[in-house]
């Protein structure tokens, strides 16, 4: 393998014995543990995730690391580089109970996953979990079917080459059929013919859907507030990259269930079984209240949308753009932040990298580096 790493941007670069790479390095491989060649390596210190020497290769974007990078370059630096997690246990509630809605589902859907491991891991208080459960055990009383032939947590897999002129980065003037290139950043004459030359780029997307068929596939999503999830507006980077995975899908569904909003009824003292009961009744006599687009006949719900209602060749010319400012952000190793985000990084929720950001220092009590696995 050839080396590639740039030195001087890691403290702890150790030659390795071929002088190849450095002995911390650590190649990507694929599942079948295959080498995935012009993808950006791992660092094997335990406190490091991506090595920031590898400025070279490419890190595979999906649709969740675009809409970081977009929200703020240092969040998306110390996420998708420095591999920084918070801790299951600290996540909010409304993270923690979509958690376990996706599992409940799985595990309904036949995928070997733990329901108590996910409590535990993600410390789920008793009456969030009561919720879930009422839930569930709504879905199963109205008999929801799900139609057969779907593939679980099938994987998105795309690759692009990106083609950029040289020239394309000058400024040009335009006067009348004349293209005139004024040489006003003081190009060296040694240089110009440098700049007749085009760059090609690789750029890789992944991610994974919920539930994929031949012609559709189905979102599971669990919120308070299911609007934001049944408006094409705010689905566009994620369905728009599925759509673009895969030419033969034609729509998708949204299934999309409403969080059980009831308060306990600290008065009363009231327990978790018993709020449990209370959201199972409502759920049973206002099923079409939870499980948005609930159809009594098909015993089915969700909201359908097809592929025409999203713009496909604007999520890849955002994908291609974007790519080119990661590498150009990994280049000059200057992932600026934007304070603008820093209290309100979804709607009243503050970013929850912040204590990062203000100390440069991470708790190992409430965060942790990510698994590469």
């Amino acid at each position: 393998m050839k080396n590639l790493l740039d030195s001087s941007r890691c403290q702890y670069f150790l030659p390795s014995f071929d002088d190849k790479e450095c002995d911390y390095y650590d190649p990507p491989e694929t599942e079948l543990m295959e080498d995935k060649p012009g993808e950006c390596g791992f660092c094997k210190r335990p406190d490091s995730y991506r090595c920031i020497a590898d400025v070279a290769r490419i890190i595979p974007l999906s649709h969740s690391s675009i809409d970081t990078f977009l929200t703020c370059h240092y969040l998306y630096y110390l996420k998708k580089i420095l591999g920084i997690e918070m801790r299951p246990q600290f996540f909010g509630p409304a993270l923690k109970a979509g958690k376990l809605w996706d599992v409940v589902k799985q595990r309904h859907l036949g995928e070997k996953v733990s329901i108590k491991d996910t409590v535990e891991e993600y410390q789920i208080d008793e009456y969030t979990v009561a919720k879930v459960r009422a839930l569930y055990h709504g879905y199963k009383e109205l008999e929801i079917v799900v139609e057969d032939g779907y593939a679980l947590q099938a994987s998105v897999d795309m690759s692009y080459e990106i083609e950029v002129p040289a020239a394309s980065l000058l400024p040009r003037i335009l006067s009348d059929v004349i293209v005139d290139e004024n040489n006003i950043w003081g190009i060296r004459e040694d240089l110009k013919p440098f700049l007749s030359k085009t760059w090609t780029f690789p750029l890789s997307i992944a991610g994974f859907y919920d539930r994929k068929y031949q012609t559709y596939f189905a979102e599971d999503k669990l919120s308070s507030r299911p609007e934001f999830y049944l408006d094409p507006f705010f689905l566009q980077s994620q369905n728009s990259t599925y759509f673009m995975a895969d030419p033969n899908l034609e729509y998708c569904i949204q299934e999309v269930v409403l969080f059980p909003q009831q308060k306990i009824n600290k008065k009363k003292d009231e327990s978790a079984e018993a709020l449990g009961v209370r959201v199972f009744n409502d759920v049973i006599s206002k099923p079409s209240k939870y499980f948005i687009g609930f159809d009594r006949k098909k015993r089915m719900y969700g909201k359908k949308f097809f592929r025409g209602e999203f713009d496909l060749q604007a999520a890849e010319e955002r994908y291609k753009q974007v790519v080119l400012e990661v590498l150009s952000c990994r280049w000059t190793g200057n992932f600026y932040r934007n304070f603008k985000v820093c209290n309100n990084i979804l709607p009243g929720i503050p970013c929850d990298m912040q204590k990062i950001c203000r100390s440069g220092n991470m708790s190992e009590n409430m965060f942790r580096i990510r698994s590469r696995k």
